[in-house]
């Protein structure tokens, strides 16, 4: 079981990617957090804006398939996508995500 991490540009856009993820069974579940404030460097200094970050739960063997679906989607050329190894998951909702991506 892993949990991915992956800011968008906007709700609308994590929710677009996270549906197909779920629709396509490469995720179980997608928490979508706004972000009130990003800051960055971008080509004029620093900017900020606002966002939405996914937190993505999958299993191991489909973070390949996660990213696949993030690149084909995001608006960002480079996104970021990094992946959390757990250290530990209650068994039922080990169940129920196998069961939901299996």
């Amino acid at each position: 079981m892993v949990f991915l991490y992956v800011p968008c540009k906007n709700i609308e856009e994590a929710k677009i990617i996270g549906r197909l993820m779920v629709q396509q069974r490469v995720a179980g579940r997608i928490d979508i957090v706004p972000t009130q404030s990003v800051v960055f460097q971008g080509q004029g200094g620093v900017e900020e804006t606002e966002g939405a970050t996914m937190i993505i739960q999958a299993l191991d063997k489909k973070v390949q398939d996660v990213e696949d679906i993030v690149r084909a989607h995001h608006k960002n050329r480079v996104p970021c996508i990094a992946t959390f190894m757990l250290y530990r998951l209650n068994r039922e909702f080990k169940e129920w995500l196998v069961a939901s991506t299996g």
